[in-house]
């Protein structure tokens, strides 16, 4: 209504001014919207860096028998861990309802598995450190919660999220082959910097993602879970 009386005013009066009210009355809202929320069925993809911290194995006596067999003689000790993993994830989601994502993930990063050999009672050159290189593939799936929490800015969203899957190490160059279990707890944010409700395309944004991973199996020199943390940052593209 305000609109249209602006629009007769300057008619009468002033042409030029006129048809550039009509032009701002007649304007639509903006490519990019505000909100960061995704509509049901929305599919999503994204792809960053990840960092898993080292996970440590704990340490080992080598003992021998002694002659008389009443008593034993360590030779040497032990600990292994798998160093911190430096690599490259991609995730495809789905979104299930207004508040949760189904996800597929895999990853790829490069590490390594230290041995240090200490109390050697047959050399003198202890600690001797021993480094095999590991490959690590992580396939996995996740549920992704939106909490009703409050937001910093229609942009943010911030998200719970637990999952499990399988890994797979190389060790030394594909030498060795060990397979695991993994589970994954934690949640991030994600910030949009772009969205719209038409095209190809529906939001751009970025990802971060804090974890704590629990490791059973693969290159583990014990039977016990393991955990590590994890950090990972990504683009996303949503559609």
């Amino acid at each position: 209504m305000t609109r249209h009386l602006v629009f007769s005013f300057f008619l009468g009066r002033a042409p030029r001014v006129s048809c550039l009210a009509l032009t701002l009355g007649l304007t639509g809202p903006p490519a990019f919207a505000q909100s960061s929320s995704a509509g049901v069925g929305t599919f999503e993809i994204s792809a960053g860096i990840i960092r898993v911290g080292q996970a440590s194995f704990g340490g080992r006596d080598a003992e021998e028998t002694a002659g008389t067999g009443t008593g034993r003689f360590r030779l040497f000790s032990s600990s292994t861990e798998l160093t911190a993993v430096s690599g490259f994830g991609a995730r495809f989601g789905v979104t299930l309802i207004r508040s949760l994502d189904a996800e597929i993930s895999g990853t790829y990063g490069t590490s390594a598995l230290r041995t240090r050999i200490e109390a050697d009672a047959e050399t003198s050159n202890a600690p001797i450190v021993v480094m095999v290189p590991v490959q690590q593939f992580t396939i996995g799936g996740a549920a992704v919660w939106y909490p009703g929490v409050p937001r910093a800015g229609s942009r943010t969203r911030f998200f719970v999220k637990g999952g499990a899957g399988f890994e797979r190490h190389l060790e030394d160059r594909g030498s060795r082959v060990v397979e695991g279990r993994m589970f994954e707890v934690g949640g991030g944010v994600k910030y949009t910097f772009a969205s719209r409700s038409r095209g190809w395309w529906r939001g751009l944004g970025a990802r971060l993602d804090a974890l704590a991973l629990v490791h059973a199996g693969a290159v583990a020199v014990d039977d016990r879970a393991h955990v590590s943390p994890a950090v990972g940052a990504s683009v996303y593209l949503r559609f």
